[in-house]
């Protein structure tokens, strides 16, 4: 019966070896393969930067929007405003899906620049208004096109990447308009 024992025991603890460094051979396996796109959730820091700056800008250009949609005097400048609710809303909403498969928390609200550029163009009104908007659509596109070339060129994630090429044509489109309408030269709208 002893004998019995002792070769359970020892067949147990065999098993109990085996099973410890299969385990860590598959952990290491794993380990050294490369993350697949459904789970690969995790982006570098420039990514995610990508990812918030591109988010804050596209708050403040639906909200900017349709503030001069409401106070401005031209109608080409509504027109704009209007416009740049519209495309920027779709641009948002295609973030969000992005954002969400990515793992990142976008913002909400518009952050502090932003909050202060709103404020500012509220306490205007007629040609001041609409000359303010305008130069601040040439200010906030000039920075948004730049950041969206960067990503389109560096950026890491791919459907970032793409997402960021597939929308850079686009808003040179704005940074071009805006330059028109706020009598700045349109030259490159890089």
């Amino acid at each position: 019966m002893n004998k019995h024992k002792i070769v359970m025991m020892a067949t147990l603890i065999a098993i109990g070896m085996f099973t410890a460094i299969s385990g860590q051979n598959i952990t290491i396996a794993q380990s050294n393969q490369t993350p697949t796109p459904s789970t690969q959730n995790t982006l570098s820091d420039s990514d995610r930067q990508f990812v918030t700056q591109a988010a804050e800008g596209g708050l403040a250009e639906v909200e900017l929007g349709q503030l001069a949609s409401q106070k401005a005097v031209k109608n080409e400048v509504k027109k704009f405003g209007q416009h740049m609710v519209q495309e920027h809303t779709q641009a948002n909403n295609e973030l969000k899906q992005l954002a969400a498969q990515k793992g990142v928390t976008l913002p909400t609200q518009l952050n502090e620049e932003h909050s202060k550029v709103r404020a500012d163009l509220s306490k205007l009104s007629g040609a001041a208004f609409d000359q303010a908007y305008m130069n601040q659509m040439v200010k906030d596109h000039v920075k948004t096109v730049s950041l969206f070339q960067s990503e389109a060129e560096q950026g890491q994630d791919q459907d970032l990447k793409a997402w960021a090429t597939k929308t850079l044509p686009t808003l040179q489109e704005h940074l071009q308009s805006a330059r028109s309408l706020s009598g700045q030269p349109t030259g490159n709208a890089k």
